[in-house]
């Protein structure tokens, strides 16, 4: 199953893609078409073409691991209708780690039909590949990587149109401090570049405030953390979760409660996959609002769910990305082909009015996503209940 929700056919990818038409718009171009001679002499259209890849896993542990590859192709779908586009797409698989997006990166780079990217979908992912999709001058616009660091000037064609971790850790920040009142906090992270970004930032904000706070670092593979339960303040009343695996995530929570330890729990939006991370009562952000109840979604999120199954936070994320990678090409077409370097010139001023993220994405001159923010939830027994 989870390969197979790679993949849309017959009226599920038709029903899909009408409904979303109209769904957020983008700029237009100066043509959707280059003219051309017909072999008489006449003048003829030639629709725009090109490639656009998707560095993003194909599966893993979930069927919502393939969440962002199936919008993205959803997405190109729409704007090829919408636009009378001819944009292929090439997925490239993010599931085995930075070995394999370093040889996805090097892939699309090599293949001149590749115009832009979608991806890397992970800080670490896109760390490892940037500096590969930078000397092949080949934009990429990533729907999930928060890393501060990231637009620091290191990856100059790196964008993403999800807020950064700067405004998820206040967010974390003042859901213990000041929603939760809590008088000893405690962080728990693992190594890698998204986790321990997310902790710094929460870290900061909590000292700042003057609350008392320890940090704890985890493996996501372990699977008994009583050792690191056992050393926990026994007075901590707010545990923040900055980790990246879901999974992991759960673990602790249900052994901390076999402990008879119940504190306050906040995880950040690598948790935000109720199917994996589900404690009642817990707290997580997300960088979109849930596209189940926001309008942008409607009847189109029912169906996508109908015809994908489980739905996460990172595809409405995914499917923005592809829009601004499609306009980006279509403004640099030329003879009916979309260019590389058109769309590394076009991508700065590339704007989705009223997107399905519930706001227009454009981007800061450091490419980020302007006026960018997170959202609260609080896990219920059922879903996942609006805070904030």
């Amino acid at each position: 199953m989870r390969r197979a929700l790679m993949r849309v056919t017959g009226l599920g990818v038709v029903a899909l893609v009408a409904l979303w038409a109209g769904c957020g718009s983008s700029e237009p171009g100066s043509t959707t078409a280059a003219d051309g001679l017909g072999a008489n002499g006449e003048r003829v259209l030639k629709a725009c073409s090109g490639t656009i890849g998707v560095i993003a896993p194909f599966a893993g542990t979930d069927e919502t691991d393939a969440i962002q590859m199936n919008w993205a192709r959803v997405s190109l779908d729409n704007f090829n209708r919408e636009n009378g586009t001819d944009f292929r797409i090439e997925p490239m698989d993010a599931s085995d780690g930075e070995a394999e997006v370093k040889a996805a990166a090097r892939a699309l780079a090599a293949d001149k039909e590749v115009v832009g990217v979608v991806g890397p979908d992970t800080s670490t992912h896109t760390l490892a590949a940037g500096p590969i999709l930078d000397a092949a001058k080949l934009a990429y616009v990533s729907p999930s990587a928060t890393n501060v660091s990231l637009t620091d000037g290191r990856l100059s064609g790196f964008y993403r149109v999800v807020a950064n971790d700067s405004v998820q850790a206040p967010t974390i920040g003042r859901v213990a401090v000041d929603d939760l009142k809590g008088k000893k906090v405690v962080i728990i992270d693992n190594a890698d570049s998204y986790a321990t970004g997310l902790a710094n930032g929460v870290e900061e904000y909590v000292k700042k405030a003057g609350v008392p706070v320890t940090r704890h670092e985890i493996s996501t593979g372990a699977k008994d953390y009583s050792d690191v339960i056992a050393t926990l303040p026994a007075d901590a009343d707010v545990v923040v979760l900055s980790l990246s695996s879901p999974d992991a995530a759960q673990r602790f929570v249900q052994q901390m409660k076999a402990a008879g330890r119940d504190p306050a729990f906040i995880g950040g939006d690598a948790l935000f996959v109720l199917e994996r991370f589900n404690p009642v009562g817990a707290y997580v952000t997300s960088f979109t609002p849930d596209l189940r109840r926001a309008p942008e979604g409607d009847d189109v999120v029912r169906l996508y769910k109908a015809v994908f199954g489980s739905l996460a936070t990172f595809g409405g994320p995914a499917f923005g990305a592809m829009q601004v990678v499609a306009t980006a090409a279509l403004k640099s077409c030329k003879d009916g082909r979309a260019t590389r370097e058109g769309v590394w010139e076009a991508l700065p001023g590339t704007k989705i009015k009223d997107s399905v993220l519930g706001q227009d994405i454009e981007f800061t001159p450091d490419h980020e996503l302007r006026n960018g923010r997170f959202y609260t939830y609080r896990i219920g027994p059922d879903d996942y209940q609006y805070v904030g």
